[in-house]
């Protein structure tokens, strides 16, 4: 594991005035909404030197077992809002208007996995097409997952970045591209994407209040490209309220880490090498839409190995919590801060001693072969 302690972090500015609220619209309008559970996991924060911890489920989303349809739906509503210029309201998505402006339409991305069934699953809910590139080596049950959404599946030779500049030139008339992911030329749609995951962190404000607690103190936030994690950047975007952010991330894919580490600001593509499990966070390079909020507002980047998301997995598995690789990356991170670095959260990120970590499940088990292998083993 490594760490790379960000000192000048600092305030950002927030989602545009209206955005939050039009987000939430559109997302209640959907069907299936309903606010993903908050659990308390405080049986076992002592050990991990915290005094309560939270742990949002985002495997319980839409039945998808992952979050991403909160970003692939709120940036395909813009785009029919805007084709339609202005007049769809988020009540009239997913209905005969919103039907009528996507007619004709197919729907792309690139995906390891989650992104590409949300994409899938919003083009069916619209009757268009979609055509999902995965990158080679993806697992036969996540592309099962996407065709299940009526998704024609092309498997790219080569990594997932290779996957994202194939959907892009394969980007014809009437193949609208719904990447997570910003590149020059190509910034709007990715940051739609990173403002509809802003309902997970209302939801859990919202979850607090009604249970009469405080905002937690630490929240740490897996990364890929850093769309999420921009999301958190935003919603939490002021560090004097006393949040702190924690940005984790793969060894095997480290690129928020590495370029945050590199100190200029310049978002830097690492070579992949061996692949990692968390194949939601195998990203080489970060999003240009996402990497500025990141880098100005996260407090610690963590860069660590495999065997820490394996362990997590097993001890949320055992609070009765299905997460997958990628979902039990930020309670790895904190089971390997509390291994590696003991006393690092109240020394190095100045937490009170009663301190309230959040974490967020990000997916389920959407490799279930892979799911049963890794929680057989008991916890250590």
């Amino acid at each position: 594991m490594e760490l790379f302690q960000n000192h000048n972090s600092s305030g950002i500015r927030g989602c545009p005035e209206g955005t939050l609220d039009d987000v939430l619209r559109v997302h209640r309008a959907l069907p299936g909404y309903a606010p993903t559970p908050l659990l308390s996991l405080d049986g076992i924060a002592g050990s991990l030197g915290v005094k309560s911890l939270l742990l949002k489920d985002e495997g319980m989303r839409f039945g998808l077992k992952a979050f991403k349809a909160l970003g692939a739906s709120y940036a395909v509503y813009r785009v029919l809002r805007e084709k339609s210029g202005g007049r769809l309201e988020p009540e009239e998505f997913i209905g005969t208007k919103g039907r009528e402006l996507a007619d004709g339409l197919t729907l792309s991305c690139a995906t390891d996995g989650n992104h590409g069934r949300a994409v899938a699953w919003i083009a069916r809910l619209l009757e268009i097409p979609s055509v999902i590139y995965v990158p080679r080596g993806t697992v036969p049950a996540r592309i099962a997952a996407i065709q299940s959404e009526g998704a024609r599946v092309v498997v790219i030779d080569g990594d997932y970045d290779e996957a994202v500049r194939h959907a892009a030139d394969e980007a014809k008339n009437k193949r609208v591209v719904i990447a997570d992911t910003g590149y020059s030329g190509y910034t709007t749609i990715p940051w739609y994407i990173q403002q509809g995951y802003l309902t997970i962190f209302s939801e859990i404000s919202c979850q607090l209040k009604k249970a009469g607690e405080k905002s937690p103190d630490v929240v740490f936030i897996q990364a890929g490209v850093g769309a999420f994690a921009s999301a958190a950047a935003m919603f939490f975007n002021d560090p004097s309220d006393g949040v702190r952010l924690v940005c984790v991330e793969p060894r095997a894919a480290d690129c928020l880490f590495r370029s945050a580490k590199a100190g200029d600001g310049i978002p830097r593509t690492v070579s992949y090498g061996k692949n990692t499990i968390m194949a939601g966070l195998n990203c080489g390079t970060p999003s240009l839409t996402a990497w500025p909020a990141v880098y100005k507002r996260f407090d610690l980047f963590v860069s660590m190995e495999d065997h820490w998301a394996k362990e997590a997995m097993r001890h949320l598995a055992a609070a009765g919590v299905v997460s997958g690789e990628s979902g039990a990356a930020g309670l790895a991170s904190l089971i390997a801060l509390s291994r590696k670095k003991p006393g690092f959260l109240s020394k190095g990120l100045h937490l009170p001693d009663d301190a309230r970590a959040l974490i967020i499940s990000t997916e389920a088990d959407t490799d279930p072969d892979s799911y049963r292998r890794i929680v057989e083993v008991p916890c250590s």
